[in-house]
């Protein structure tokens, strides 16, 4: 019923919707290697009998987040979320699974201060796990201000509220696309890591963690759903270069790699807190999107060229055609959990970023693109080399 509901909300029209359910794909098989398995009890036990929010709650993300988590029977679930199908649709989830009793939902914008707030007055949660963002790198590179304001100040009220009630650790959903961005998106959400990084090595209060990893088969939006929707209503299936790359996993995995991150134990993993540094999840090798294209076509039973074109569009503003995990010279540590590394990007101390972070926010509040833009890059200043560099390829791959 829920997924009828979402269908027609969306404007999905039955014969599609029909053609999806007879031909589902299985996306995991899609990464041509096998699942990891996680051990996940340092997790329970970090979230047992403990009070937790959700940023984000009802993305693909936070929503898997808020699965995973009421499984590990906290004390309470706080679903955070600005959109209310989506707060809807995993609140409906969870009680219709059993867990009513622990959660609740609050229809919470994370840009206002005064909102959050009382949100965390009134569930005083021990952990935080901030997934609420704007991550769609087309529709952010046009809309800027409003990027800016979900994903920097919106990090930052939910940063500085944590340490306001004694928050005991926060988790940061970060994106490969903060190394070395091309993208609007990923420029913001290096701001936000270097927020969280300071904040982590002023205070000793508050454990901030932060977590970086790559594409998510089947999260809104990707490449996979839309490949999936091209191909239920015939094609073509569009790939903005032959050559580009992503790295992914599929949401399950990306989810409990971020909660075991997030609970391994300083001392026994020889872990040094409170030394900002971001937690990089081992994604395997990366998929070239052109021969995740074709096995989606093949899986359909179709054959590619044939039945379904594949048409090459060109690269999209701040589309880059391979992602990074980590910088060259990020010192990779191993963490003792499979899938989990640590790198050491650098770090601006807080004294000095806060003037910075307040041009950004206030800007973007003023609608002011061009100082934003220069806001950001004074923050972020392999943003301005690297985009322009993007912009080239750009230009040269347009059909």
């Amino acid at each position: 019923m829920i997924r009828k509901f979402i269908n027609r909300a969306f404007g999905r029209d039955a014969a599609a919707e029909k053609l999806a359910a007879r031909n589902a794909i299985d996306l995991p098989s899609l990464l041509a290697r096998p699942p990891r398995k996680i051990d996940l009890r340092l997790a329970r036990r970090m979230v047992a009998g403990r009070r937790v929010l959700v940023t984000g709650a009802g993305g693909t993300i936070g929503s898997e987040l808020c699965r995973q988590i009421a499984a590990m029977e906290p004390e309470r679930l706080a679903l955070v979320d600005n959109g209310e199908l989506a707060l809807y649709t995993i609140d409906l989830e969870l009680r219709e699974r059993g867990h009513g009793d622990m959660i609740t939902a609050n229809l919470t914008d994370v840009c206002r201060d005064a909102h959050l707030d009382r949100v965390f007055e009134r569930e005083r949660p021990d952990i935080v796990l901030h997934a609420a963002a704007f991550k769609h790198v087309p529709i952010v590179e046009h809309n800027r201000c409003a990027g800016a304001l979900t994903n920097v100040l919106g990090a930052r009220n939910v940063f500085d509220r944590a340490i306001a009630h004694k928050t005991d650790t926060v988790v940061f959903i970060s994106t490969d696309k903060a190394v070395n961005p091309t993208s609007f998106m990923g420029a913001t959400k290096r701001i936000a890591e270097l927020y969280a990084q300071a904040l982590d090595v002023a205070q000793s209060d508050t454990r901030f963690v932060t977590v970086r990893f790559g594409n998510v088969l089947g999260s809104t939006g990707s490449a996979a759903l839309l490949f999936q929707r091209q191909i239920e209503y015939g094609g073509p299936v569009t790939v903005t270069h032959p050559d580009i790359m992503r790295y992914f996993m599929t949401t399950r995995e990306a989810v409990q790699l971020v909660l075991q991150a997030a609970s391994l134990d300083s001392a026994e993993m020889q872990i040094v807190t409170h030394d900002g540094r971001v937690f990089v999840l081992d994604m395997g090798e990366p998929v070239k999107i052109l021969d995740l294209a074709t096995r989606m076509i093949e899986a359909n039973g179709l054959t590619p060229g044939k039945d379904i074109e594949i048409r090459f569009t060109g690269l999209r503003p701040g589309e880059k055609l391979y992602e990074e995990i980590f910088l060259d010279t990020d010192k990779l540590v191993k963490t003792g959990a499979d899938g989990v590394l640590l790198a050491a990007p650098a770090m601006i101390d807080l004294p000095l970023l806060n003037p910075r972070l307040n041009q950004v926010v206030e800007t973007a509040a003023a609608g002011e693109r061009e100082r934003l833009d220069e806001a950001v890059r004074h923050l972020v200043p392999e943003f301005s080399a690297y985009s322009e560099k993007a912009a080239r390829l750009r230009k040269q791959s347009q059909p």
